[in-house]
């Protein structure tokens, strides 16, 4: 009995060892960024002497049977220390894969507000409705006079750029078409489209024949020919 006292204190010891909740500085620790929880390893050991010595119990089988529960028993608070460590691994791992994923669409946004300020600097700001206004009627090509196209025939004065003889066959088409437009008040989905052509091609040969035309020449032709196509269809030249 007088050995057994002796090792029911220590088996006790390593049990409470093993098994009692982390301390305050270790609290802190978790806190802080993480650090896998890893046991220390335990080393039991009883005796190591001989029957009847200080150390008692080593060399006995009484002493071997007692240092085999202790060994039991140490192991068991091993093991629960290795348990509650792996759930503390396993909940700090999931808790910071949610923190990289928060941190990794934090920077997404931020990048995306970073990219929106970087463009609205280089752009400028926006145009206004005054000036909005101001650019749509200067892309508006002016309207015919009267005496350019009759609105009530159709007639058209041609300039003397277009009045040449390759002009001819476009220019008896397009007037076939105005006069149909003057006569019932708009065109066709089809007879727009062939307006549109003609016009077109006549702008092509206009330019072709640029060496053969006086500057002022091609400029009123050409832009009689936009004017044309603006007033009947709507479309500007291509």
């Amino acid at each position: 009995m007088r050995y057994l006292i002796p090792f029911l204190a220590i088996v006790t010891s390593a049990v409470a060892l093993a098994q009692q909740p982390p301390s305050a500085s270790q609290s802190t620790q978790m806190s802080a960024p993480y650090t896998p929880v890893v046991p220390a390893p335990s080393i039991s050991s009883y005796g190591g002497g001989y029957y009847g010595g200080s150390g008692g119990g080593g060399g006995t089988v009484a002493g071997s049977s007692m240092r085999g529960m202790a060994d039991v028993i140490s192991a068991q608070g091993n093991y629960n220390l290795a348990t509650s460590a792996a759930a503390v691994n396993m909940t700090q791992a999931q808790k910071q894969t949610i923190q990289n994923r928060g941190d990794a669409t934090n920077t997404y946004f931020q990048m995306r507000q970073m990219n929106r300020q970087y463009r609205a600097a280089e752009t400028g700001p926006p145009a206004t409705m005054e000036q909005l206004t101001r650019m749509a009627k200067q892309g508006v090509p002016k309207p015919l006079t009267p005496s350019e196209v009759n609105p009530v025939t159709g007639q058209i004065n041609w300039p003397t750029a277009l009045g040449a003889e390759v002009f001819a066959p476009y220019r008896e088409e397009v007037e076939k078409l105005a006069a149909s437009r003057a006569k019932y008040g708009e065109l066709g989905f089809s007879d727009q489209t062939k307006f549109r052509q003609l016009v077109n091609d006549m702008a092509q040969h206009l330019s072709a024949r640029v060496q053969d035309v006086s500057p002022q020449d091609f400029t009123n032709g050409r832009s009689f020919l936009q004017r044309l196509l603006y007033s009947q269809t709507g479309a500007v030249l291509s």
